[in-house]
């Protein structure tokens, strides 16, 4: 059976294209249980607008850091609660990471606009070496 090439079921390779990733990719998700399409008889993958949204979501995820096998549990699970703790963790893992950066950015302005000759020897580099603080750029 032909299947058409239509907004609405597409081949992995025109999946693949729509979503910005290699047709690898979507093998890989399917592999892992993440993405599993329908077969055509002939045993092609068939990618309606359902899948396309839903490997939008694991993209979406990915970004996130979420791991392939934590994206799976997230679809998987019918429990809100675990959802929200999912969620919960990874959003709270990249706020100490967001805060890193930001600490890491504030510290890089100071040392731009410092006037001391070795970064040591300046008390406002010196503090913010010690774990937990910040200061303003």
């Amino acid at each position: 059976m032909n299947v058409p090439n239509t907004a609405e079921s597409r081949r992995i390779g025109d999946a693949a294209a729509e979503l910005g990733v290699a047709a690898h990719v979507l093998r890989h998700w399917e592999d892992a249980g993440v993405l599993v399409p329908p077969r055509a008889p002939g045993g092609q993958r068939i990618y309606n607008g359902a899948l396309i949204v839903q490997a939008r979501l694991v993209q979406l995820c990915q970004r996130a850091g979420m791991s392939l096998a934590e994206i799976k549990e997230l679809f998987d699970t019918r429990s809100r609660a675990r959802r929200v703790a999912l969620f919960a963790d990874k959003r709270a893992e990249l706020q100490a990471h967001v805060d890193d950066l930001t600490r890491t950015i504030d510290f890089l302005g100071h040392v731009l606009r410092c006037t001391h000759p070795i970064v040591d020897r300046c008390p406002d580099c010196v503090e913010f070496s010690r774990p937990g603080a910040s200061k303003s750029a």
